[in-house]
């Protein structure tokens, strides 16, 4: 027995099990669930209540949720049909946006409340942080200690948040980040945009689709780095059709609030950006401040990052990490997929290593998704590729969808004709994405799509016409 004082004993409760679970987002859902699944007993722990973490309440599912009502209540795609007539955000308002945000996030607590009672995996709100490796203190809103953890193993999947410089004044209302950007009360006139990486380019894309004037301000050369040169262009043209106001290459010197109670941006060069409200999207912390990691032995990088080696293993034998909490790629999916493979590491059962290309859906106006290298990466590696492209014009579901602007691009090996990459801009992107994954995954050759019937119209049949377009460029069509 743990001796503790005495206000702490009488009212703390001692638990021996087989896995902690730090977290209930992504990460932790499913690696409790598959330990579970096993039979081992498990505890899942997390201050936040209730359950789901920071993808549930706060980030993924609210912010893709937003989305579908704003595409959904402007008319936003009948705008091919109609012009900029068709968008109707004069009249909605914030309320009409978050009633199906809170029927959607109501539903989604209640089933992981199901799963975990289903599989018998218990659920403590608290606080918790490490005693030594294999002993874990939990502590309740009043600090005082309500549980001891013996535990065989601990999973430590506790997210991010959005990163608060101490010299951004922020005030939830005017000068706000992706949190309080969600408990606005009403649709701005006009944002300025921090941050050109996923978060703000999504939202910066979704309040221009309402109607905000947006102005999206970075450092870097364009917005959404990591997207392959075509597909980044096509995007910036999209954007910039919708208002968006992209000023890239901005040094920023100084952000405050005017007496007017706007926000305001000073730029290197003196130039001096105002606007209704201000929403910072310049990166993400990992949680881990209260954890007592060094009691572990588990140790940081210059990030704030867990550091894990290819099993999601900490350099303590018994303690995992998995999710944003040990940094990129940082996506729900492949948050699921760590916290699933740690756990089936650390209690050895048979496994696989983790994918070597995984695939991205970014929800922006319009939704992009993509999979394998880039044009420009590959150039890098020398790799002789060629390209093959499917514009949604010319696409029978492009305009049955009002969406003639989308495009399927496909890279494949110039002489083995083998799939390397899927690009994809428009309607449906983050579910088309995965028939190119397939095709990488078990090294089809792009002819593959050209022998293939596909139903008529939809967007899928893009694959075909795009690997039409690619295999035409070759030389000879010869086998």
């Amino acid at each position: 027995m743990i001796k503790l004082h005495q206000k702490e004993e009488t009212s703390m409760k001692e638990l021996n099990v087989d896995l902690v679970v730090i977290g209930s987002g992504p990460a932790g859902q499913k690696g409790a669930i598959q330990a579970a699944k096993e039979g081992f007993k498990v505890v899942v722990v997390d201050k936040n209540k209730p359950f789901g973490g920071a993808c549930l309440h706060q980030g993924t599912i609210p912010s893709k949720t937003l989305r579908e009502a704003t595409v959904d209540l402007t008319g936003f795609l009948e705008r091919s049909y109609y012009g900029q007539e068709a968008n109707t955000c004069q009249h909605i308002s914030i309320d009409d946006l978050t009633y199906r945000l809170d029927k959607v996030i109501l539903d989604q607590e209640a089933l992981l409340q199901e799963q975990f009672k289903k599989n018998n995996i218990e659920m403590i709100h608290g606080c918790a942080s490490f005693k030594t490796d294999k002993l874990i203190y939990v502590r309740d809103y009043n600090e005082e200690i309500s549980y001891v953890l013996n535990t065989r193993r601990t999973l430590i999947a506790t997210g991010s948040r959005p990163r608060r410089p101490k010299n951004v004044p922020f005030d939830e209302t005017t000068i706000l980040e992706s949190d309080a950007l969600l408990r606005l009360t009403s649709v701005p006139k006009s944002m300025m945009v921090l941050g050109g990486g996923v978060i703000g380019s999504e939202y910066a894309t979704m309040f221009a689709a309402l109607g905000t004037k947006v102005t999206l301000i970075d450092k870097a050369p364009r917005p959404l780095m990591l997207l392959d040169i075509g597909v980044n262009e096509h995007f910036i043209e999209y954007i910039e059709e919708m208002g968006v106001e992209i000023k890239m290459e901005q040094n920023i010197i100084d952000i405050r609030k005017s007496s007017e109670g706007k926000a305001q941006v000073a730029l290197e060069g003196g130039e001096v950006l105002e606007a209704d409200c201000l929403f910072y999207a310049l990166g993400r912390v990992p949680n881990v401040e209260s954890l007592n990691l060094e009691a572990a032995g588990v140790t940081v990088d210059d990030r704030g990052r867990i550091i894990v080696n290819k099993l999601f293993q900490t350099q303590i034998k018994s303690v995992y990490g998995a999710g944003d909490v040990i940094g990129d790629p940082a996506l729900a999916s492949t948050s699921m997929e760590q916290g699933r493979l740690a756990v089936r590491n650390a209690f050895s059962m048979k496994t696989k290593p983790f994918p070597e290309f995984v695939p991205y859906g970014i929800y922006t106006i319009p939704e992009i998704s993509m999979i394998g290298p880039t044009e420009e990466q590959l150039k890098e590696k020398n790799v002789k590729y060629e390209v093959g492209r499917a514009y949604y014009y010319e696409i029978g579901r492009g305009p049955i969808a009002g969406d003639t602007t989308g495009m399927i691009k496909l890279i494949f090996h110039a002489d083995t004709r083998e799939m390397l990459a899927t690009h994809i801009i428009g309607s449906g992107a983050t579910e088309l994405i995965h028939i190119g994954q397939l095709a990488i995954d078990f090294h089809a050759r792009v002819d593959y799509f050209i022998n293939q019937i596909f139903n008529y119209p939809t967007f899928a049949e893009g694959y075909r016409i795009a690997a039409l377009n690619g295999i035409n460029k070759l030389p000879s069509q010869d086998d």
